[in-house]
Parts: C-alpha cells; structure tokens; sequence
C-alpha cells in the first residue's frame, strides 16, 4: 500500500513566487524553494512537492472554524489579508514523516506564513501554537495539531490519524457527552501512536476500571472517497458501547 499522503496549507504575505523564494533564503530556516520544491542542503532526502495558489476569499472563515476556537481576531484579520497559499505534499503514515513536515511548515512560517491547516484531516493552527509544537515535539500536541474531532448528527469521528499510519476512530454519541468522546478518542489515538500496540478486532478498550468499556470494530474507510485527502487506508475503529461498569 502506498503511503498516505499529507498536505499542509500555509497563507502568507507574499505577492509573487519570487517574494516567496526571496523569504525563503532570507529567513527559511536553511530551506529554499527550488522550482516545485522545498528543500535543505543539509537534509538532500528531504525535499517536499509545493504547489501555491492565489488569495482565498474563504481562508479566514475556514481556518477559525479549523481551529476549534484557537484562533483570535488578530489572527483572523492576518489571515484576511493573505496574498497567496502554498502548500507543502509529502508522504505521512509515519510519526517521523508527520515531524518532518511540521518542520518544514514551521520554515514556511518563518519566512511570512500566517498560520497552518493541516488539509488532510481538515485541522488549523496558529503560527504560534504550531511553532511552540515543533519546537517541545511532544506526542500529545503533535497529536493536537493533527488530528481534527467531528460530529456529524449522533456520530464522532477522527480525521487525520492515517498521516501517522494508524486508522482513525469513531463512535455514537448517544449516552457521552462530547467532552467525554474527546478525552476517550484523545487517549485510544496517542496510546497507538506512542505505544504501537497490535490491537484485534474484537478486542475492547476502557480508559480506566469505572469507565464504559468499548468493543473494538475494524472497518473500512467509508466516510470519503478514496481520492479524497480524509480518505484512511488503514479504516477506521468503531468504538461500540460494550458495557457500563456496575458502580460501587
């Protein structure tokens, strides 16, 4: 199988491609931008496709709701004012492909970048909190900065968790409150990404002694087409209600 590709998309400043690769040399972090790459001469493996696009009126909207309330009004009114999008195409399905990446972002940022969306799970950042991500690497806020949690009528869901190589999750919401799910997703993902465990379908998972305990489903990928960059080619686990522990 191949590997799942991730695509970030960073607005910035810059009004033409040659301004681009001008902030690039200038403040790219050792990065330049080489045609339809990005790439460092230290790193001569490491060089990431890039597309860019014009202005969008959309961008500001999109991102703020991307983001999950993270985003301020300054941030906002940043992103209003962009000039141009670029995008960076890599492959995920690894943690260290999902480091690689954010540090070339991290780069893009430096050089005039507004703010990151992760495109293929539908998750936005803040410079800010994209940068303090990169520069701790814990597992928990790459996690965060990756992994975008949907509700679609009584169903809960990930995206994002193939740029890591793992599949994504889902649930009913029906008895959970939406806190609940989130902290439930958020502890089953990073225990995968951290722990690598060979988990079986059938097998069933509880965050603790008195919590609900959840059978383990092993399905397909069937929210998206398969061209579609939510797509998972790993499936999804569907947590299912197995039984509440009988309380003290």
């Amino acid at each position: 199988m191949d590997l799942p590709k991730i695509v970030l998309g960073i607005p910035g400043f810059w009004k033409t491609r040659n301004e681009f690769k001008e902030a690039m040399i200038r403040k790219g972090n050792g990065y330049i931008y080489l045609g339809n790459h990005i790439g460092n001469f230290e790193k001569p493996e490491e060089f990431f496709e890039i597309d860019i696009s014009d202005y969008n009126q959309y961008v500001a909207e999109a991102f703020e709701i991307a983001g999950n309330g993270s985003f301020s009004k300054d941030d906002v009114n940043n992103l209003k004012k962009h000039n141009s999008i670029v995008y960076i195409i890599s492959d995920g399905g690894t943690l260290e492909n999902v480091l690689r990446i954010m540090e070339v972002a991290s780069a893009v940022l430096h050089a005039g970048g507004i703010a990151v969306n992760v495109e293929s799970s539908g998750r936005a950042c803040t410079k800010k909190d994209w940068l303090d991500i990169i520069n701790s690497k814990e597992i928990t806020k790459v996690f965060t900065a990756f992994i975008q949690m949907s509700r679609d009528n009584n169903i809960f869901y990930t995206t994002g968790m193939h740029s890591f190589g793992y599949p994504d999750v889902l649930t009913t919401t029906v008895g959970m409150a939406a806190a609940e799910i989130e902290q439930l997703f958020k502890v089953f993902c990073i225990y995968s990404i951290i722990e690598k465990p060979k988990i079986n379908d059938g097998e069933t998972f509880s965050l603790d002694l008195n919590s609900p305990i959840f059978l383990l489903k092993k399905e397909k990928c069937t929210m998206f087409e398969e061209d579609d960059l939510f797509f998972n080619p790993y499936g999804i686990w569907n947590l299912i209600r197995h039984h509440q522990p009988k309380s003290e």
